[in-house]
């Protein structure tokens, strides 16, 4: 029994110790201004990324090789590590060496499209800026309505595993890809930001917003 007992103190320790560290870590994690504003309940996102492309990334972009920008957002509530919603934008840019054009091919939930652009300030506006991105749904939010939330945000270059870009690109050509239930990919916050390994791609950028009140 003194074994069980002095077993159970040192898990207790390992656990209290853990979470200390990984909410140590998440304060870490920087913050960011994002525009957020309501609509029926959703919030819709404006956000901008444009220093994830320095001179490393804008010199494989200019490459005439295919490169895969991928970014995730989240929502979060302020006391919870579990996600509330997530949304994700895929582009994958190849510069077309012979006519000088950046060629883009963008998916997110609510389109896929084709697109080109005549120099770097084109390509990080279509893949590095984002405007009135929905997040969710109104019955995601419900429950949080009078409370802080926060949303975060995950962007990789070229994610090693090609498994990751194809699953993201199934989840967004799925209707009502934003429902979680049941989908450890995206995963808690601990999990995607903290403990994660974010050298799992040839570069990454995350970031958070302070908290914000969900409107009542």
């Amino acid at each position: 029994m003194k074994q069980l007992g002095s077993w159970l103190a040192l898990t207790a320790l390992v656990s209290l110790l853990t979470g200390r560290a990984s909410a140590q870590v998440a304060s870490d994690v920087p913050t960011r201004a994002m525009q957020v504003s309501w609509a029926a309940g959703v919030p819709s996102l404006g956000f901008s990324a444009k220093d994830f492309a320095d001179a490393k990334v804008q010199k494989k972009l200019q490459s005439g090789l295919p490169q895969t920008v991928v970014i995730r957002l989240y929502a979060y509530p302020d006391h919870g590590h579990e996600p509330l919603a997530v949304t994700a934008l895929s582009c994958r840019v190849v510069y077309d060496l012979w006519e000088g054009v950046y060629r883009i091919e963008r998916q997110t939930e609510q389109s896929d499209k084709t697109l080109s652009a005549k120099s770097l300030d084109g390509v990080v506006q279509q893949c590095l800026q984002g405007q009135d991105v929905r997040l969710g749904d109104a019955a995601l939010f419900a429950k949080e309505r009078g409370h802080a939330i926060y949303f975060a945000a995950l962007l990789e270059l070229n994610p090693l595993s090609q498994d990751t870009v194809q699953r993201i690109r199934r989840w967004l050509a799925r209707p009502g890809g934003n429902q979680l239930e049941g989908n450890a990919f995206f995963g808690s916050f601990v999990s995607i930001f903290v403990t994660r390994n974010l050298g799992a791609a040839e570069k990454t950028l995350a970031f958070r917003t302070a908290p914000l009140p969900v409107p009542p």
